[in-house]
């Protein structure tokens, strides 16, 4: 019995040691969600559509002769400036020279003969007047002059034909601008098969673009644009719609020519060009980065931080240009709206301002800077 007791009292020992202790439980520490805000400023922001585009010439003629010939001189080469009547260059005119002058011997002799025909026709009409001349005699007389007169009047017109010709053997420039080609030589045939001269009025620069059927009617004749030429201008150049083509091409575009001043002649021919057409603007608006604006339901929102609580603002947006977007109600000034972190958290829900280390979040607003202190 004495054995019996000893383990009884051994095992209840045991038992007592493999007993564990009750845990008392810890309420689980809850952690604020994370997010990151901006105060509400205003900026400018556009509704803009860029469309590319290369520099042209506002005229560009081709020259040739009027009247075919041999080159006798040329007086301005490839990348001259020439002024609108300058010579550029001269055919041979011998020919023409050696027909004028007959034509002109052969004029004084018509003139003579119509003069001689004038005198005796008047001298004549006093016979007639008189009653000593009859009717079919003085009718010969005044044949022979009128005669003489028309025949006068036939050469003079080639003598003025031939002279003209002698002038057109001395070819002018029709503009002023840039010689950008030239294809004659001393001695070669100058003909109207093929371009003596190619000039360009680069003083004033023309930029055509394509734009859709959506767009074509919020263009209008005498709007100024932007055109950014990289290569002339890290700053885009102002340019005006000069005109709008009424038809479609085959693209099924339609062609806008802006006109841009090249009194410098920085731009040139054939360089790449960005045209920006913008077709609503607003100035002191409220924008924000587009990523803080959520649509669900119908219904456009934002989220605003009032004492570490997330706070559900509806807004009624404008314009959208990118990466921004116009607040037009809903908003005031000095409000801080979550831009990061806004599509996980709730209406009421208490959350954590996490801003970048900088402590400044700025919002990207054409020719404004706002700065936001974080907690």
């Amino acid at each position: 019995m004495k054995r019996i007791g000893v383990l009884l009292m051994t095992v209840c020992v045991l038992l007592s040691g493999c007993t564990k202790k009750e845990e008392t439980p810890v309420e689980e520490e809850k952690f604020a969600r994370a997010v990151q805000t901006t105060a509400v400023g205003t900026g400018q922001i556009a509704n803009d559509f860029t469309f590319s585009g290369k520099a042209a010439p506002s005229r560009e003629v081709s020259v040739v002769p009027t009247i075919p010939g041999k080159v006798t001189a040329f007086h301005y080469d490839v990348g001259d400036a020439v002024a609108e009547g300058a010579e550029l260059f001269t055919v041979d005119s011998t020919d023409l020279q050696n027909n004028l002058r007959s034509v002109e011997a052969n004029y004084n002799a018509t003139k003579l003969q119509a003069d001689n025909a004038k005198t005796t026709l008047e001298s004549n009409q006093i016979l007639y007047d008189e009653g000593m001349l009859a009717k079919a005699d003085l009718d010969k007389l005044q044949l022979a002059y009128d005669t003489a007169q028309a025949n006068l009047v036939s050469i003079q017109i080639q003598k003025e034909n031939i002279e003209k010709n002698i002038a057109d053997c001395s070819v002018h420039s029709p503009i002023a601008g840039i010689i950008t080609q030239r294809g004659v030589e001393i001695g070669s045939f100058a003909s109207q098969g093929s371009p003596a001269y190619t000039i360009m009025d680069v003083s004033t620069i023309k930029v055509e673009v394509g734009v859709s059927e959506q767009m074509v009617n919020q263009i209008k004749v005498g709007e100024k644009v932007d055109v950014q030429l990289t290569a002339v201008s890290p700053e885009p150049l102002q340019g005006t719609v000069s005109s709008i083509s009424p038809t479609a091409t085959q693209a099924g575009t339609y062609t806008i020519k802006v006109t841009l001043n090249n009194s410098r002649k920085l731009i040139k021919v054939g360089m790449l060009a960005e045209v920006k057409f913008v077709t609503e603007m607003a100035s002191n608006a409220v924008v924000l980065p587009r990523e803080a604006v959520l649509t669900k339901d119908d219904e456009t929102y934002v989220y605003v931080v009032e004492n570490d609580i997330a706070k559900k603002v509806p807004v009624v947006t404008g314009i959208e240009s990118g990466e921004r977007i116009e607040i037009k109600e809903g908003l005031t000034a000095d409000m801080q709206v979550v831009t990061k972190g806004q599509t996980y958290i709730t209406d009421g829900e208490q959350v954590r301002v996490s801003n970048p280390q900088d402590d400044v979040l700025r919002v990207p607003i054409e020719g404004t800077e706002i700065q936001h202190k974080g907690e």
